[in-house]
């Protein structure tokens, strides 16, 4: 239900992705500027940042089959990953025929 609600407002799998790796480098960063004064408190805040990243990473996994069923949303988007898809596979085309040389 959550997923078809975020599907249908738009929001691409690759933000939640994005925000996975967010919450992971956060929670690096929080552990790596803790003061000398409070440093439990600064590690257990960089614990719970951590903790989001399996969620995200659930959330942007269920998206993207949502989207391999039905496509993007949002037709703007839809538009451009097919153009990437395209231009990567075209890429991927030409650099098979120039390693075969």
């Amino acid at each position: 239900m959550i997923i078809r609600a975020l599907h249908r407002l738009g929001i691409p799998s690759d933000a939640f992705h994005l925000m996975a790796g967010a919450s992971i480098i956060g929670s690096i960063a929080m552990w790596a500027i803790r003061n000398e004064k409070d440093q439990a408190h600064a590690e257990r805040f960089g614990i719970f940042i951590g903790l989001w990243a399996p969620t995200f990473m659930i959330i942007g996994s269920q998206l993207h089959v949502e989207e391999s069923k039905k496509g993007l949303a949002n037709p703007q988007l839809q538009a451009v990953s097919e153009k990437a898809e395209s231009t990567a596979d075209e890429t991927r085309r030409r650099a098979e025929q120039y390693a075969s040389r």
